[in-house]
């Protein structure tokens, strides 16, 4: 019939990032899920609020919802507690005082009792990483509240009591209570089940050496299990505990977790409470069977669906999806550009010299080839279990850089990933990419406009032997640099240029330059003169366009020498150190890339007429003669200082 009403289509949602890696601590975990339960009891039960507003540097409980709350577990206090000393000692418990990142672990991750997300939706998740501000949060609440309130039908009066004694643990406000204190434990004990419950989907990892362990709680019970139950499990590794982890092992010591205790000998272990390995081990085979259950694969169903339904919704969390290039001259900054980029754009800490999970970083080389970039079967030796200990070869598939990434981007839909390719004028793109070239077409939510098949990249990625088509998802950018003093080295046709956003880097130096010490070079008269290094580039980037006719490729940018800032050195010692690295890094490229093409461009030089080698070139400029040109000269003239003339005033 046409007016028959359906069903809304199965939502496919993006994967929440397992967060294995963030150090989040989140102290006082019972009294602030006691706070974030009792606030949806006492405000109608809603999906979804904006609780919080900002107070200075510091966010606090709307007083609608504050005085809600007060109203409702009024019953639970001691009459001579006052609105105002409650509000105070709310407003400072960790749900407005703790960063988002452990806030949204705890949470999200590890209980699924809500999604905490920043109001301003430009923030990333690692807005407060840094500094005491704190922002407006907006919390979405999960079925599970529902789970909970429903598991005390008939007994609404024990859950708001044990709440409200969490809640105000630690403080110097009075509750009371018309049950018993045996009732207010019996309730607790089935909230701190139910809560384990809900805790059971949460992924852990530990480092053991140079392996990682990535486990669930059902893998600790199991070790118990096969160990015996007076064993005790390592859930610390052998380096620092981060991630969820870091947020049980608080938890588990703060007795919340009701099947494990922690051992203060040795430390960072934890062994079985207040169950037999019987109960455990039945409980622990019932989770594995729920784990299983839920894992009904839906991919091959939803994929039929037409692709922009599913786009619309995935970009509305990440919408980064581009192809961008840095390019311009040598020392320009190409590379800090990008590292700029990724850390706008989601991943505020990135580090380029640790590294993160979700960057590849590669360098293109002339023998960079399609086998390093996308992978390659290659054999692999392994033993055959029988009495012979005889070994087989088989021929697997060794992912190359663009797939172990693509398949971080699947795996970590709600985060952005990059694809960094530093260099790319270096190595012929066009054969490094191969039949993935198609892919870099993106539609206007970020995805492949077409998708390729590539059964041996969409097995490794998918995990799924009958998938086979492959394409960029919108969380995957990739970002290149090209220096164009390198143009020579591989050409890229206009097909491949137009599937990228170019973005110029000047040689001119930015605001913030502090890459500026003074340098010196000798004039026509055999003084020593010192210059700026950045009054010395401006003056040699003009001169190469302006008088010796060559194109803007030809120039430096102000990162070209990376000059060393010292508290040991005296200046004297310091300039002579400068200058060290303006023979051994400038005088080459402008001796072979703009003095030897320049006789071509224009009747100028950049060097003395009477330099004919680069080995008189060094020589001079090492023995503090003049070795530019008088032309040259006279453009340095105004923007020098004599040191002759320094030294006789000192």
């Amino acid at each position: 019939m046409s007016n028959d009403v359906y069903p809304k289509e199965i939502a496919r949602f993006n994967p929440i990032n397992a967060r294995l890696g963030i150090k989040s601590s989140f102290k006082n975990a019972k009294r602030n899920i006691g706070l974030l339960i009792l606030l949806w009891m006492a405000n109608d039960e809603l999906s979804r609020y904006s609780f919080f507003e900002s107070q200075n540097n510091t966010i606090v409980l709307k007083e609608e919802y504050l005085r809600n709350l007060f109203d409702y577990i009024t019953p639970n206090l001691n009459n001579t507690v006052s609105y105002a000393d409650f509000a105070e000692y709310i407003n400072k418990l960790e749900l407005m005082t703790s960063q988002s990142e452990p806030i949204q672990t705890a949470f999200q991750l590890v209980w699924r009792l809500a999604a905490i997300n920043f109001e301003d939706s430009t923030f990333s998740d690692g807005k407060e990483r840094t500094g005491s501000k704190r922002y407006p949060k907006i919390i979405t609440y999960t079925s599970n509240l529902d789970l909970i309130k429903n598991s005390f039908i008939g007994q609404e009066d024990l859950l708001r009591s044990v709440l409200v004694k969490w809640v105000l643990s630690k403080s110097n406000i009075l509750s009371s209570s018309s049950l018993s204190d045996d009732q207010v434990e019996q309730g607790e004990k089935k909230i701190l089940k139910i809560l384990s419950l809900l805790s059971d989907q949460t992924a852990f990892k530990i480092v053991k050496k140079d392996d990682e362990i990535v486990f669930r709680k059902s893998g600790i019970y199991q070790a118990i299990v096969e160990n015996g139950e007076a064993s005790l499990v390592n859930i610390s590794g052998d380096k620092e505990v981060k991630g969820p982890l870091r947020i049980m092992a608080a938890a588990i010591k703060n007795d919340v977790e009701p099947f494990l205790e922690d051992t203060n000998n040795p430390i960072g272990h934890v062994k079985l409470k207040d169950t037999s390995i019987k109960n455990i081990k039945n409980y622990t085979e019932r989770v594995e069977m729920n784990l299983r259950l839920l894992n009904v694969d839906l991919d091959s169903v939803l994929e039929k669906r037409k692709p922009e339904k599913s786009e619309k919704r995935q970009s509305s969390s990440i919408n980064i999806g581009k192809n961008i290039i840095y390019y311009g001259a040598p020392g320009t900054g190409k590379s800090y550009g990008l590292t700029e980029l990724i850390k706008e754009n989601g991943i505020d800490d990135y580090d380029p010299r640790s590294g993160n999970e979700f960057v590849e970083r590669i360098t293109l080389h002339p023998e960079y080839t399609y086998s390093d970039f996308v992978g390659q079967i290659m054999p692999v030796v392994r033993p055959v279990q029988n009495a012979s200990n005889e070994k087989s070869i088989t021929y697997d598939f060794q992912p190359g850089d663009f797939t172990r990434i693509l398949r971080i981007a699947f795996e970590n839909k709600d985060h952005p990933v990059f694809l960094v390719m530093e260099e790319m004028s270096r190595a012929n793109v066009a054969a490094v990419l191969g039949d993935l070239f198609q892919l870099l077409d993106r539609n206007k939510y970020g995805y492949s406009e077409y998708a390729i098949n590539n059964p041996l990249i969409a097995k490794y990625v998918f995990a799924d032997e009958h998938r086979t088509n492959i394409y960029l998802p919108s969380n995957l950018m990739i970002i290149g640099t090209v220096n164009t003093s390198d143009h020579n080295v591989y050409t890229m046709d206009t097909a491949f240029k137009r599937r990228f956003e170019w973005r110029y880097v000047s040689t001119i130096p930015r605001e913030s330059f502090t890459n500026n010490p003074e340098i010196s070079f000798v004039d026509k008269d055999g003084n020593e003169l010192q210059i700026l290094w950045a009054d010395f580039l401006e003056t040699l980037n003009s001169y190469i366009v302006n008088t010796l006719k060559l194109s803007e490729d030809k120039q430096i940018g102000p990162y070209f020498v990376k000059f060393p800032t010292s508290d040991v050195l005296s200046s004297e010692e310091l300039l002579n150190y400068n200058n060290g690295l303006i023979r051994n890094k400038l005088l080459q490229y402008l001796w072979e890339d703009v003095a030897t093409v320049s006789s071509m461009t224009s009747g100028q030089n950049l060097f003395s007429e009477t330099i004919r080698s680069f080995s008189s070139l060094y020589s001079k400029y090492e023995n503090k003669e003049t070795i530019f040109s008088n032309s040259f000269l006279n453009s340095l003239q105004f923007k020098v200082k004599d040191v002759n003339d320094n030294n006789d005033g000192a």
